[in-house]
């Protein structure tokens, strides 16, 4: 079983968990990856995992009603669960072996929203899109460091995404209402420095440390930043492009697409050619998620919204091709994986 009997066993025993339907899902095809799924639900206020080999659902984690649950990262045996709306926004925090769920309440319009577990998984990191903060949390004691501010002078920020380098000593904060991008130390919150980028809104950071990829959504383009000059150059036109997911060996980008048919694009990142792919059934009214590629690069998960909401499974060594598509009705949003 993919998630812990002991787990499984604590969630059921609470009102907490529902257990999904575990019938056969349409067009399953077992694959070459183990673990867990994990997709945030902000229509229903759940969070679903999915059998990563099989596509099986298996359980459903109620989170606080009304708080729109949009995003989600797994670290150290836990989800942190950004709770973006209702009268508590929070980072919810589920122990997935006690099976109990703890809170860090960030305050009314604060809007916790993009979660990024650092490479070590010892820390992890919340945009506060509603300021110009970042929420950072130590996993072995969630202990909250800050809110850290990027712009103590400004309220006007609005840091939608916070993403770690590969020693976990820098987070790099996608500070869309400033059209700024920032380097800052997550343990103290200085400021190491600044960049204007226009439009910024995602990040993926190569394991060197010199490149950043970056969503310009208002400006419809795709762009790299040299973090050692501080210079940005635009790559490719792509229609709103969002989450950011690289391959371990970084020879696969994939860009979760906000427009509609729900889509995102498979990119090349040696010749900069790249296949849009859509993950709902053709003609269908929907809008994607975000999204989670293995390390290998083998498969992308992709949630998307509308009609027949659910998850995309896609093989890339299959022509990128859709092999799956697990429904979940509702707005699915966030992804991440477990191995677990």
């Amino acid at each position: 079983m993919t998630i812990h009997r002991q787990a499984r066993a604590a969630f059921m025993s609470g009102s907490i968990v529902v257990l999904c339907s575990l019938g056969v899902v349409a067009d399953q095809r077992p694959r070459s990856i183990n673990g867990t799924i994990w997709v945030a639900n902000r229509g229903d206020d759940t969070v679903r995992a999915f059998d990563a080999t099989t596509g099986k659902a298996l359980i459903d984690i109620a989170m606080a009603a009304g708080s729109q649950p949009g995003d989600l990262a797994y670290a150290k045996g836990k989800l942190y669960v950004a709770e973006e709306q209702g009268s508590a926004p929070a980072i919810a925090i589920v122990d997935l072996r006690a099976g109990t769920i703890a809170r860090i309440f960030t305050g009314v319009g604060t809007r916790p929203h993009h979660v990024h577990a650092s490479p070590s998984g010892q820390l992890v990191a919340v945009g506060l899109y509603g300021t110009d903060k970042v929420a950072v949390v130590d996993t072995r004691d969630d202990a909250l460091l800050g809110p850290w501010d990027t712009n103590p002078e400004t309220t006007n920020g609005r840091v939608h995404a916070a993403v770690f380098s590969q020693d976990d000593n820098t987070v790099y904060l996608a500070n869309e209402g400033a059209n700024q991008l920032c380097a800052m130390d997550p343990r103290t919150g200085a400021v190491l420095w600044t960049m204007d980028v226009p439009a910024i809104h995602e990040l993926a950071i190569t394991h060197n440390g010199k490149t950043a990829y970056v969503t310009r959504r208002g400006a419809n383009r795709l762009a790299a930043i040299n973090l050692e000059t501080h210079t940005f150059t635009d790559l490719l036109t792509l229609g709103l492009p969002d989450t950011l997911q690289l391959t371990a060996n970084e020879k696969i980008l994939t860009v979760g697409l906000r427009t509609s048919p729900a889509q995102i694009a498979v990119v090349d990142t040696a010749t900069l050619a790249f296949d849009v792919v859509t993950l709902s059934v053709p003609g269908a009214a929907t809008t994607a998620g975000h999204q989670w590629t293995s390390p290998g690069g083998r498969y992308t998960f992709a949630s998307y919204e509308g009609v027949g909401a659910g998850v995309a499974v896609i093989d890339h060594a299959d022509a990128n091709t859709v092999v799956q598509r697990l429904p979940y009705s509702g707005r699915p949003h966030g992804v991440d994986h477990s191995e677990q």
